[in-house]
């Protein structure tokens, strides 16, 4: 009899296991995948000795599998105003299009970009040889950036390439026909304005406007999956510059180099898709060393 019940036992136990395993089965089966999000955001802390600290922000929202909408602002560098404009930070916006090809090993990504800030509009700020003025205006929409960048990156191989022209669309700071942004004739870097012994700049006539090409590509090998190592190289140069300015090296349409950078760089591929690359060299065109340190957390 005991034998029975016990018997009778087991089996509603094993019943209830059943069901109740057969019930967690199900649940786990139907409870829903979680969907990759389209979206993804890239903090991007950089310095290097000529620009400074110039930190950015890139994304992409994915409309395909090899097709994304794409968008970058970047802080460039401390260009400061005076007066109540006096945090007058050079902020490039960006907007278009990220394109993979090769089993998305290949990322191209052409993007149409604005400058803010008085460099373009005004040769503010205080860039060698540009008879450089903190107390310019402030100009919204002062250059427009067309830009493209290239990155190759495989089990054994990476790469990249990147160009952006920075044409200025205003002419804030006057030209050598007129009598600049606020109405005065002197040329040079002396505010007339505010006096002969004044050097703000301020509504100089003759500062003019400028544009730069901007580009570097940099190739390198794998290790393994963390330790990178390869060369890169960078050019700055201004392309046009529409007036002349008090400083020696500004004529009308002078064109020069602002530096040109090759040296090798190392960099690690951290877990939690961070990145960290220190690049290191030459600065050919000036005859002194450079270093750049990047670091990149994607979410």
């Amino acid at each position: 009899m005991r034998g029975v019940r016990f018997g009778r036992m087991c089996g509603v136990i094993a019943l209830v296991l059943g069901l109740t395993g057969t019930s967690l089965s199900a649940f786990a089966q139907d409870k829903p995948k979680q969907e990759e999000s389209p979206s993804a955001v890239s903090m991007v802390l950089q310095g290097d000795s000529f620009f400074g600290f110039n930190p950015a922000i890139a994304g992409t929202y994915k409309l395909s599998s090899d097709l994304a909408i794409a968008y970058q602002g970047v802080w460039w560098t401390d260009i400061s105003g005076l007066g109540v404009h006096d945090a007058n930070t050079w902020i490039e916006t960006d907007l278009g299009v990220n394109m993979t090809f090769l089993n998305k090993q290949l990322s191209v990504t052409p993007m149409l970009g604005f400058v803010h800030g008085m460099l373009l509009s005004s040769r503010g700020g205080v860039f060698p040889n540009g008879d450089g003025s903190r107390n310019e205006r402030t100009t919204a929409f002062e250059g427009v950036v067309p830009n493209l960048t290239a990155n190759w990156l495989s089990d054994r191989f990476e790469g990249e390439f990147y160009m952006g022209y920075y044409k200025a669309l205003r002419e804030e700071g006057g030209s050598n026909a007129d009598g600049g942004a606020a109405g005065c004739s002197t040329i040079g870097s002396v505010d007339c304005g505010l006096g002969g012994g004044a050097t703000s700049n301020r509504g100089n006539g003759g500062r003019g406007s400028w544009d730069f090409l901007h580009y570097w590509f940099n190739a390198g090998v794998r290790a393994n999956d963390i330790i990178s190592f390869g060369v890169h190289y960078e050019h700055l140069l201004s392309t046009r510059a529409s007036a002349i300015g008090g400083g020696t090296a500004s004529g009308r349409g002078y064109q020069q180099d602002y530096y040109r950078w090759i040296g090798p760089y190392v960099e690690a591929k951290l877990p939690g898709s961070m990145a960290l690359r220190f690049t290191v060299g030459k600065d050919t065109a000036d005859n002194e060393d450079f270093y750049k340190l990047k670091f990149v957390k994607t979410f």
